[in-house]
Formats: C-alpha cells, sequence, structure tokens
C-alpha cells in the first residue's frame, strides 16, 4: 500500500533555438473613384530545434540512484500565405466585394529520446493547406435597412505522417526510424480534406437614433473525406442563424443582447495519429476520423457604459452557451492491454459565465495619456465524463481570469511604453483523460514593452514578455491503475516549470 512517499525526482533542462525569417508585402491599388484592390503576401521560413536533458533519482532505494535520459527535437517549418480583395462601389450605393486566401504550413519534427543507447525515435510531418474565396453584394433595402448577400467556399487540406521506433529485443531495426524496432501506430499516414459552402445573407435595420437590429442566417454545408491508413466520406450542414439588438438607453449607455448558433470548425490533427508533448509516459495520440463539429447556441446580454468627461469605458457580459457534441478525451481502446484515447464527441454540456472591463484615463490626476485597463471574467461549465459517467467542469473552461494593463503615451517623444500582468484563477483547472487526471495551476505572467516613432514613420517595438523569471506554472497528475474510473490511485506526479523572458525587437514601416 502506497504511502505517499516520492518514488523518485526528476530534473529538466529544456532549450529551444527558433531561427529563421520570413517577408511580407501589402499592395493597395485604387482602380476608379469607385473600384479598388489590395493584395498581401507572406513568407516565412526556419527551424525550431530544442534539446531536453532529464535527470531522474530514484527515492526508492538507498543510496538514491541517478539516470540520465537526453531528448534532441530538431524540426522545421515553412509558411506561405497569399491574399487580396477587389471592391467596387455603385453610384446607388450598393457595394460589390470578393476576395480570396490561400495558404501553407510545412512542419517536420523528430524526437530522439537517448539513455545509454537510444530508446526512443519519432517523425512527423504534416501540411496544412486552406483555399477560400468569398463573394458579397451590398445594397440598401428601405431607409435604415440594408442588406449583404453571398457566400463563401472554403477548401482545407491536412497530410500527416507519423513513424515511431522503439528499442526491442523482438523485430527488426530500421534506419528510417533510426535505427530501432518500428512499431504500427493506426491512422499515422492520412490526408484528410473538407469543402465546405456558406451561403450568408445579413440584415441590418437601423429602427430609430436609438435601436438597431442586425440578423443573419448562414447555410454550411460541407464535406470531409479521409484518405490513407483510414478511408472514410462523411457530408454534414448547419443553419446558422444569428440576432444582434443595440439599444442606447441614454447617450452614455449602451445595450446589446445576443443569440447565435456558432459552430466550431474541426482541428484536422485530431483526426490522425500525433506526437503527445504533454505525457512523457505516452509515445502518441490516437486519431479518430469519426469526429464531427461541436456547436452551440451563445446567449449573452452586453452593456456598456461611457464615462463623462472622455475619461474611459465600462463594459459587461453576462453569457451562457448551450454546447452539443461537445470535443473532449474519449475511449478508443480495442486492446485491453494498450489503453487508448483520442479526442472526440462527448456529448451534450454548457457554459455560463460573467465578464467585466474597465479603461480610464488618468484624467484625474492631470495624466490624461495614461490609460489603465482592467479585466476579469469569471466562469463555470459542466459536462458528463464518458469515462467516469460523473458531471464535471468542461476542460478548457476554467474558474475564471484577469488582466491589468497600463499605457503612457509621450506625443511629444513620439514615445508610447506599457505594462501587463495576466493571471489565472487556480483550481478547477482540470484536464481528464483515460488513465490520468491533471490539475493545473500558475502564476501571474508579466510582460512590458517601449515603441518610438521616427520623424520617418518606422516603429520600433521592444518587448519582453515573462520578464519575472521565478513566475512558474505547475500541474499535478494523478495516474490511475488501468481506466481512471477504477479508483485505484497509481501515482501523483507534482511538475513545475518556468522558463526565461522572451525579449523581441521589432521595426515597421510603410514605404
Amino acid at each position: 500500500m502506497g504511502d505517499f512517499s516520492p518514488n523518485d525526482r526528476i530534473f529538466e533542462v529544456r532549450h529551444r533555438d527558433p531561427r529563421g525569417g520570413g517577408v511580407s508585402t501589402n499592395l493597395d491599388y485604387e482602380i476608379s473613384p469607385q473600384s479598388s484592390a489590395r493584395f498581401n503576401a507572406t513568407w516565412t521560413d526556419g527551424t525550431h530545434t530544442g534539446e531536453t536533458l532529464r535527470k531522474t533519482t530514484d527515492l526508492k532505494v538507498t543510496p538514491s540512484i541517478d539516470s540520465f535520459q537526453l531528448e534532441t527535437q530538431p524540426g522545421i517549418y515553412k509558411n506561405w500565405e497569399l491574399g487580396g480583395d477587389y471592391e467596387f462601389n455603385t453610384e446607388a450605393g450598393s457595394r460589390w466585394k470578393i476576395l480570396f486566401i490561400s495558404n501553407s504550413l510545412e512542419r517536420s519534427d523528430l524526437l530522439s529520446e537517448i539513455t545509454k543507447r537510444k530508446n526512443l525515435f519519432l517523425d512527423s510531418w504534416s501540411e496544412t493547406k486552406e483555399r477560400i474565396v468569398r463573394g458579397s453584394y451590398t445594397f440598401n433595402l428601405f431607409y435604415g435597412q440594408d442588406i449583404e448577400v453571398g457566400a463563401e467556399r472554403a477548401q482545407t487540406i491536412l497530410d500527416s505522417t507519423l513513424a515511431l521506433g522503439i528499442a526491442s529485443d523482438t523485430g527488426s531495426s530500421s534506419a528510417e526510424v533510426g535505427g530501432l524496432v518500428p512499431m504500427p501506430v493506426s491512422n499515422a499516414n492520412s490526408m484528410v480534406e473538407e469543402m465546405r459552402y456558406e451561403p450568408f445573407i445579413i440584415h441590418n435595420w437601423v429602427i430609430s437614433s436609438q435601436t438597431s437590429l442586425e440578423t443573419s442566417i448562414l447555410y454550411e454545408d460541407s464535406q470531409i473525406s479521409q484518405r490513407g491508413d483510414v478511408s472514410k466520406e462523411r457530408d454534414f450542414s448547419f443553419i446558422k442563424p444569428k440576432m444582434d439588438f443595440r439599444y442606447d438607453l441614454t447617450p452614455q449607455l449602451q445595450l446589446r443582447g445576443t443569440v447565435e448558433k456558432i459552430v466550431q470548425q474541426l482541428t484536422f490533427n485530431d483526426f490522425v495519429a500525433a506526437t503527445d508533448p504533454q505525457d512523457e509516459d505516452s509515445n502518441f495520440q490516437a486519431g479518430n476520423s469519426d469526429l464531427r463539429q461541436e456547436w452551440y447556441w451563445n446567449y449573452e446580454m452586453n452593456a456598456e457604459y461611457r464615462l463623462p468627461n472622455d475619461i474611459g469605458v465600462v463594459s459587461s457580459r453576462l453569457y451562457y452557451e448551450d454546447w452539443r457534441d461537445r470535443i473532449e478525451r474519449m475511449d478508443v481502446t480495442t486492446d485491453e492491454n494498450f489503453l487508448l484515447s483520442a479526442n472526440g464527441n462527448i456529448g451534450d454540456g454548457e457554459k455560463y459565465g460573467f465578464e467585466g472591463r474597465a479603461s480610464i484615463r488618468m484624467r484625474m490626476i492631470d495624466m490624461p495619456n495614461l490609460l489603465l485597463t482592467v479585466s476579469a471574467r469569471v466562469e463555470d461549465s459542466k459536462i458528463v465524463d464518458p469515462i467516469l459517467g460523473t458531471e464535471r467542469r468542461m476542460m478548457g473552461s476554467w474558474r475564471g481570469r484577469s488582466n491589468w494593463d497600463f499605457r503612457h503615451d509621450i506625443p511629444e517623444l513620439r514615445l508610447n511604453y506599457g505594462m501587463n500582468v495576466r493571471d489565472s484563477f487556480d483550481g478547477g483547472r482540470l484536464r481528464y483523460d483515460i488513465d490520468d487526471i491533471e490539475y493545473g495551476s500558475g502564476d501571474p505572467f508579466w510582460g512590458a514593452f517601449i515603441e518610438w516613432i521616427s520623424p520617418q514613420n518606422i516603429t520600433t517595438r521592444l518587448e519582453a514578455q515573462q520578464i519575472i523569471e521565478k513566475a512558474k506554472m505547475c500541474r499535478e497528475r494523478h495516474r490511475f491503475v488501468g481506466r481512471i474510473s477504477s479508483g485505484i490511485l497509481e501515482e501523483i506526479e507534482d511538475n513545475c516549470y518556468r522558463s526565461g523572458p522572451i525579449i523581441s525587437l521589432r521595426m515597421t514601416g510603410t514605404f
């Protein structure tokens, strides 16, 4: 029987050496007084090499014994994006607009873990492509009313491969997995493609000088196909209505109510097997080819009050979300000797909360160029866990968080500077998986910046994040024998980490 004495102590030192560069360009061309076009392009290319040195001290023996592991993680990435739009305004006030976006992200990662000999090799490669075309036509219907009709076509493609090699006394080694023994991984080589069409109509109505109403209906029709280790094709369709009502109770106080059906876009990485950087005891995460979109009804009330003498704004938001087909971790085990989980649709749930925000200029102390911004959110949610069968908070739904910012402008020096502090409320930040439960907590993150605009309108910005080096994030993981539903606790793992400051220098300008 365990007495909660420590089994081992693990100390890790991680180094990251990201290198690369990129270029972006924008072109704005006025063809005529009625028509204009814009074009933009971006290209980035680089590496994200990492290395982890892990020292494990076995405390179950006397004297304690140290063992060491070294992980090397070389990787490369390439990303490009092209975009543009064309707009034509008629003399009657109507507007035609069409835009396009095309992008590609290619990423390759290796993981080699070495003790006295190499014992793990992971090679993952993925390429994501997206192409979007959207057109719309806006025209006046009656006085104070206009309608926008249009359609969007989007194509998203993920091409992904994953190779796993382990040290084993059985099987034949292969150079393709670093000289180790290749292990089969289900759904490791796949291409996932979605073709989505979305016609829409949006109606704006200025009812009076105090009230306005926006209503819209969007219809989404999509087909998702998967080829490779898994071959499957499925069709989906959704009607997405929205109503947004605004009422100016006074010139300073505005009220707003919104009802909207929101359909989340799928993350294609969840369809295929992928590496698991969060868990050293897990080589990879399984993919799920049966995923469908999660969606929810969003109901919210907003209030915004402009303080006298233009010293600031105070706003609040009260919201409720009624979720369907929520995506979280679920059991996909096919062999009881090898428990396996993946992201899947676990059922329906709900989320609700309140958010407050205030931005105030310090005119009362004769510093109108000093802006203080404070915001806080409290939130709760509930859903039935598919593994435990009990009600719990949704993953990713924290108890709340707060932000504190200030910015000071000095116009005569063309200079501004500021600082921000971001913190989340500890407790309730849980992550459930098939064989463990994680409890998260952390210290506030501090950041600061200083920015100067030269007489030639070149902006230079020096920014630093995580400037308090002692700030750390912690995770307590409860591991169970078999599934967490067994209730048999095997191990408690406490993990805290901190990283050094991140400093960046940027220069931007218009030529």
